[in-house]
C-alpha cells in the first residue's frame, strides 16, 4: 500500500501541520511531499489563540501521526521476511506392522494444522510459514497403509502434505527439536488402531496357547530414525542387531519348549517403554536387548553385558552407556502397571519390590552364564556384568539384560560384525546360553 501524507491525514482524522513534520523522525518525513499545501494550518485554526494552546494542538497532531507510524511499522514487522520461512529439506518413510511413520526434515520450527478424513481415507497437514527445498514432491512407498505422499507449495509461505491412505488411520503429528545431528523434524505416525489392538491380543494369547513353553523376547535396539552407533564405513547398529536378533529367534523356535519373538521385525523405531510393554504382554521369561557398542575411542573393543541398577551405575562408563541408550527414546513414557497389583499402594510397592528383586537376581544369573559362553568366541570388554539405569531393562517381573556384541566404531570389529560367520556364531552362543538358563 502506498502511503502519502494525504492518506496518513485521513487515517489520523486531522490535517498535517508544519510542526508535525519536523517532530517525526526521518522515517516518516520522506513520505510527506515538500509541496507547501501539505504544511498549512488546518482551516479554522485560531492563530490568535494563546501559545500554550497552539503548542498543545500541534503536539496532539504529532501524537496522532506517531501512533499511525507505529501501527504501520508493526504491520510490516508481522509480515514474513523474505528467506525467513522454514524449509522442508528431506522426507523419509518407515513402515511398521501397525503404523507408518513419515518424517519431514526442517531447518526451522513450524506451526501446522492436521485434517483427517475417512472418504477417501487421507490425512492433510498444512505447514504454516514453510517452503519446499526438496527436488522430489511425490512418492508411492511400498507400504501397508499409505498409497501416495504428495508435497505441494500452496503459497510462498505454506506447504501442504497429503497422505493418501489405504484405509482410515489415526494420525499422531508432532514436532521434534534438534537432537544430536538431527534437525527439526515433523513426525507423522499413521496408526492402524485395529491392527495395533490385534497384535496386542495375539501377544497376550501366546502363554495360553502353549502354557508349558518358556517365552523369550529379543529386542533389536534402535531402528528407523535412530540408527544407533555407526561404524567407520557407515555400518549401522540397527541393521546388525536386527539380523542377529532374527537369527536368534529362528534358532530358538526350531527347538522345543521355547517360543521366541522380536520386538521389531523391520527398520522402524519403537519407544523404549513400548519394548518393555511388548515383553510384558508376552509374559516373557527373559528379555534380551541386543546392541553394538560405540565409542569416540577407535581402539575400544570387546563384548559386554549389562543389567539394571536401581541405585547408581557400577561405574562412569556404565552410566554413560545407559544415558546414550536411553536417549534413543525420543518419545519417553512410563512402564505399564502390572495387572496383578493391588489397589493398595503399600501392598503394590511390596509386590513390585519382590518382583524386581527376583527378576534382577535372575538377570545376574543369566549374565554370568552368558559371559562364560561369550569369552569362548570373542574378547570381553569386562569380565563381569555391569549395572546402570537402562530404561529397556525396567520390566519389574522379567529378567532382562542388555548385550553389546562388539564395538561397531572399531574398524576391525565393524568388519567382524559384518561377517555372516561371526553373526551365526554369536547367535548360536546366545541361543545355547538361553537354553541353559531356561532348562528345568
Amino acid at each position: 500500500m502506498e502511503m502519502t501524507a494525504t492518506s496518513l491525514s485521513r487515517l489520523g482524522g486531522t490535517g498535517l501541520g508544519h510542526g508535525c513534520c519536523l517532530g517525526v523522525a526521518p522515517f516518516i518525513s520522506p513520505l510527506i511531499p515538500s509541496d507547501s499545501r501539505y504544511y498549512r494550518e488546518p482551516a479554522g485554526f485560531d492563530r490568535g489563540a494563546p501559545i500554550w494552546y497552539r503548542y498543545s494542538e500541534k503536539m496532539n497532531r504529532l501524537f496522532e501521526i506517531s501512533s499511525i507510524f507505529l501501527m504501520v511499522v508493526s504491520v510490516l514487522l508481522l509480515q514474513p521476511a523474505e528467506g525467513v520461512a522454514a524449509k522442508v529439506t528431506d522426507v523419509r518413510f518407515w513402515s511398521a506392522t501397525d503404523h507408518t511413520r513419515v518424517v519431514l526434515d526442517l531447518n526451522e520450527p513450524v506451526q501446522f494444522d492436521t485434517i483427517s478424513q475417512e472418504a477417501p481415507p487421507q490425512t492433510v497437514i498444512e505447514l504454516k510459514g514453510a517452503s519446499l527445498q526438496t527436488q522430489k514432491r511425490q512418492w508411492e512407498p511400498k507400504d501397508l497403509f499409505v498409497n501416495k505422499v504428495i508435497l505441494t507449495e500452496v503459497a510462498p509461505d505454506s506447504v501442504k502434505l497429503l497422505l493418501q491412505q489405504k484405509r482410515p488411520l489415526k494420525a499422531n503429528v508432532f514436532l521434534l527439536k534438534p537432537h544430536q545431528d538431527k534437525p527439526y523434524r515433523l513426525v507423522v505416525d499413521l496408526v492402524d488402531l485395529v491392527q495395533e489392538k490385534r497384535e496386542e491380543e495375539e501377544r497376550r494369547r501366546q502363554k495360553e496357547i502353549e502354557p508349558k513353553s518358556k517365552i523369550v523376547v529379543i529386542d533389536p535396539g534402535h531402528g528407523g530414525e535412530d540408527p544407533g552407533a555407526v561404524g567407520p564405513t557407515k555400518t549401522m547398529e540397527k541393521d546388525i542387531v536386527l539380523k542377529v536378533g532374527t537369527q536368534v529367534v529362528q534358532l530358538l523356535n526350531q527347538g522345543k519348549g521355547i517360543q521366541a519373538f522380536l520386538t521389531r521385525k523391520g527398520d522402524y523405531f519403537i519407544p523404549l517403554h513400548t519394548r518393555v510393554k511388548i515383553a510384558r504382554e508376552y509374559r516373557a521369561d527373559l528379555l534380551i536387548s541386543l546392541h553394538t557398542d560405540g565409542s569416540f575411542n577407535p581402539g575400544a573393543k570387546g563384548s559386554s553385558v549389562y543389567c539394571l541398577s536401581l541405585s547408581g551405575a557400577t561405574d562412569q562408563a556404565a552410566k554413560i552407556l545407559a544415558d546414550k541408550e536411553n536417549m534413543s527414546d525420543i518419545l519417553g513414557g512410563a512402564i505399564p502397571t502390572p495387572a496383578s497389583l493391588s489397589k493398595n499402594p503399600e501392598v503394590n510397592q511390596i509386590l513390585f519390590d519382590l518382583m524386581q528383586n527376583n527378576s534382577m537376581k535372575e538377570s545376574f544369573r543369566f549374565s554370568e552364564l552368558l559371559l562364560d559362553d561369550l569369552k569362548k568366541i570373542h574378547r570381553l570388554k569386562y569380565s563381569t556384568y555391569k549395572q546402570a539405569n537402562f530404561v529397556v531393562l525396567r520390566a519389574p517381573d522379567i529378567p532382562s539384560v542388555l548385550v553389546e556384541m562388539a564395538y561397531i566404531t572399531n574398524k576391525d570389529e565393524e568388519q567382524l560384525l559384518l561377517r555372516p560367520e561371526f553373526q551365526e556364531k554369536f547367535s548360536k552362543t546366545l541361543v545355547s546360553t538361553i537354553q541353559k538358563f531356561l532348562s528345568p
